[in-house]
């Protein structure tokens, strides 16, 4: 029975800084490792077309996640981003896009949110060039918010 007068201390645990330096070849074993073996991805999906994955790499070689982006009948650059929990609460998940979007050239992609991830929700709806498209029919039907992103600092 725990003792609930005297917890035991929490460890808590520093946040390994991080920034991204590159993106490389999509790594599975990694995506599996985060995601688990039900992991959700669009490759191999029929209504996914175009998928385009990638290893993201920090600045000392270190893999920070997994950016995506891929089609369907309905939208254009669709994007699947998965953050490492060992580096996640340092707005990656943006640079990530970001560097995405540079990389393949992309004015602007499409990011479809479930309802419950509220921390995903609230880092989006910060993002500066991020708009809800989603109307309450569609969240409803889907249990998603949908957002389109297109960068701020177009070069």
């Amino acid at each position: 029975m725990p003792n609930f007068e005297n917890p035991t201390p929490r460890i808590e645990q520093k946040r390994t800084p991080a920034d991204v330096a590159s993106l490389q070849d999509f790594d599975p074993g990694y995506f599996k490792k985060l995601e688990g073996e039900k992991g959700w991805i669009a490759i191999g999906q029929e209504n996914c077309r175009n998928q385009k994955y990638f290893t993201v790499l920090g600045t000392s070689g270190e893999k920070l996640g997994i950016v995506g982006v891929y089609d369907t009948d309905d939208e254009k650059n669709v994007t699947h981003t998965v953050v490492d929990p060992k580096y996640r609460g340092q707005g990656l998940a943006v640079k990530f896009k970001d560097r995405l979007m540079d990389e393949l050239g992309l004015d602007s992609i499409t990011l479809t949110i479930d309802l419950n991830n509220e921390s995903s929700l609230k880092a989006t709806q910060k993002m500066p060039g991020v708009r809800r498209v989603s109307d309450e029919q569609y969240e409803q039907e889907f249990h998603k918010a949908k957002f389109i992103y297109e960068k701020t600092d177009k070069v």
